[in-house]
């Protein structure tokens, strides 16, 4: 038969506490707390919360707090308790299904939590921890699922359906969310709290349709032109046009987002062998990415560097993802650059990576290089997402054929 105790702790004596035939004292809030002297400077205090002791199906003595102030609470806890220890000496459920059913009652916010902190211990960005926590919160807070045994494939698959509905997120946004939870299922089932992924087996969503932008690669001329308009344009900063033409230059020769290029410093840069190492946190797989970059690019950089007397461990560009993509725009638009074509593509700062992909494969080189060079994990994401194919493009494969005549 189990029983229920009050534990006792001990403590510093209080400030302005009072000693009075062995009882100490004092003061917190507006309540009046006391306890015994224990030695000659602490306090041996008696928990309010009751503890539950029982002997557990191996025979060990356990000792687990009912986190409860009230004594019948507890003890409502300790016959819960006895009952698990029962069905399991009975042979009518194991321990590892005891704690699953536990778990799947308690606050999800407990195990997100958790998961938070494994994701900070397997070495993920910030930023990566951030967005996939916050993807979690949204889709548990918009299916209203508070607990692991509210989770359920259907309550999922009704809430892509009506994101599809909506409108609200594109099948390549949904597919992120997605992503995201079924991390934290997975690790759900590793820990043990869950015995399945309830998403194990989900089909990404086809992100070709109902993508919202539709981005197009620029022309050379068109290049030829941006790079013109920045570096003359006023600003009412001094360098800006000089810094944009080279950011621009930089983009659409390397492949790099705008945000690992505004984050660079120079010691990533080997001016001698024309590399650049993108630094683990700002990639999408989370591996620092050793990448080529043209000598000609490499010797303007070098130069804008030694004349900003830019040091080491600096950032080399000034800019925000607001700002290029405001000057970005801007440019275009003064060099005759249209931001939306007829067909209903357009052009922004993420354009220029599209271009260098394009251009890699105009220029013959292969689709697999050209992956590499982009760090996408499929080939088949390089030539659906990033490389535009005109008609031109065509006609001159299609006159590449010999003529049987």
């Amino acid at each position: 038969m189990g029983t229920l105790s009050l534990s006792s702790y001990t403590i510093p004596i209080p400030e302005n506490a009072t000693i009075k035939n062995g009882i100490v004292s004092w003061k917190v809030g507006k309540k009046m707390k006391t306890g015994k002297l224990s030695g000659t400077d602490k306090v041996l205090c008696q928990s309010e919360i009751w503890i539950a002791q029982f002997v557990d199906e191996n025979g060990k003595l356990k000792r687990v707090s009912t986190k409860t102030k009230d004594k019948s609470a507890a003890n409502r806890v300790l016959v819960k308790y006895e009952n698990e220890v029962s069905l399991i000496r009975a042979g009518l459920t194991i321990r590892s299904e005891v704690n699953r059913a536990i778990a799947s009652t308690k606050p999800i916010k407990e195990f997100v939590d958790k998961y938070e902190v494994k994701m900070v211990a397997r070495g993920n960005s910030s930023r990566y921890i951030e967005l996939a926590i916050q993807r979690i919160n949204t889709i548990f807070d918009e299916c209203k699922i508070d607990c692991l045994s509210g989770i359920n494939r259907n309550i999922i698959d009704q809430w892509i359906a009506l994101e599809i509905e909506k409108g609200a997120r594109t099948p390549s946004t949904i597919n992120t969310y997605v992503a995201a939870i079924s991390g934290f299922l997975s690790w759900c089932v590793e820990s043990k709290n869950l015995t399945e992924n309830p998403l194990g087996n989900f089909k990404k969503l086809n992100e070709a349709v109902g993508r919202k932008k539709q981005r197009r690669s620029l022309t050379e001329d068109e290049l030829k032109r941006l790079f013109e308009t920045s570096r003359t344009r006023k600003y009412l900063k001094t360098n800006k046009g000089e810094e944009h033409e080279l950011v621009y230059r930089l983009l659409v020769g390397t492949g790099l987002c705008a945000m690992e290029l505004g984050n660079a410093r120079p010691f990533q840069f080997d001016f001698e062998r024309c590399r650049f190492t993108v630094k683990a946190e700002l990639t999408k797989n989370r591996k620092d990415d050793l990448l080529p970059i043209r000598a000609d690019l490499c010797r303007l950089l070098k130069t804008w560097i030694e004349k900003q007397n830019i040091k080491s461990n600096e950032k080399i560009f000034t800019y925000t993802k607001k700002s290029i993509h405001g000057a970005f725009k801007r440019d275009c638009k003064a060099a005759g650059i249209e931001l939306k074509s007829p067909d209903g593509r357009s052009v922004d700062v993420h354009a220029l990576r599209r271009t260098f992909g394009t251009m890699l494969a105009r220029a013959g080189v292969p689709l697999t290089t050209t992956q590499r060079l982009m760090r996408h994990s499929t080939p088949e994401l390089t030539a659906k997402l990033y490389i535009d194919v005109e008609p031109v493009d065509m006609q001159q494969a299609i006159d590449k054929l010999p003529v049987f005549i």
